[in-house]
């Protein structure tokens, strides 16, 4: 394995981390919102435009 093609498996990794974690804090997200929606009794549209690739591009 060249110095190369290690740098580039660390770097799939952590993309692919960092892309886990987005996805996790948007259903967090939307996990409060039902809680906000649901305690306070009004029923606001949630936002489903929220995706893990809002405002980022595959590089």
């Amino acid at each position: 394995m060249t110095v190369g093609e290690k740098e580039s498996d660390e770097l799939e990794k952590l993309l692919a981390d960092v892309r886990h974690t987005i996805r996790e804090n948007v259903e967090f997200i939307r996990h409060l919102k039902e809680e906000a929606v649901e305690s306070d009794g009004t029923a606001e549209e949630p936002e489903d435009d929220l995706t893990p690739d809002d405002g980022y591009e595959e590089l």
